[in-house]
C-alpha cells in the first residue's frame, strides 16, 4: 500500500506541465518560418529568371510596317540594353530579399528547436 502511495505521488509531480488549447509561440515561430521561407524561394527564383533575362535580352520591337533604318535599329538596341539593365536591377533586387528573409528564417527556425 506504501508503494503505491509513493508511486502516485511520483506521478503528480511530474515537472511537465501541459497546456491545453493552441501552443501560440510555436504556432508564430512556424508561420514565420513558412513566410520567410517562401519570400527566399520565390526570390532564388526571381534572381534565376533575372539572370536569364541579362543573358538573352528580350528584342527590341520592331514595326514591320515601317522601312529598317540606322535609327530604328540603334533604337532596338537601346530596347535590348535597357531590358538588361532592368534584368540587372530585378536580380539586386532579388538578392536582397533573400539576404534579409534567410536570417529571419533560420533565427525563427532555431526557436522552434528551443521550445
Amino acid at each position: 500500500m506504501a508503494t503505491v502511495k509513493k508511486a502516485v505521488a511520483k506521478k503528480t509531480a511530474s515537472p511537465v506541465q501541459v497546456r491545453p488549447g493552441v501552443d501560440w509561440q510555436s504556432l508564430y515561430l512556424y508561420a514565420v518560418c513558412l513566410i520567410t521561407l517562401l519570400i527566399v524561394l520565390f526570390s532564388v527564383v526571381s534572381f534565376v529568371h533575372g539572370i536569364l533575362n541579362a543573358v538573352f535580352p528580350d528584342p527590341g520591337y520592331i514595326d514591320m510596317n515601317t522601312p529598317t533604318t540606322a535609327s530604328s535599329k540603334l533604337a532596338q538596341a537601346q530596347q535590348e540594353t535597357n531590358n538588361q539593365r532592368q534584368a540587372f536591377k530585378g536580380m539586386f533586387t532579388s538578392l536582397t530579399t533573400a539576404c534579409v528573409a534567410a536570417p529571419l528564417y533560420i533565427y525563427h527556425w532555431k526557436q522552434t528547436k528551443k521550445v
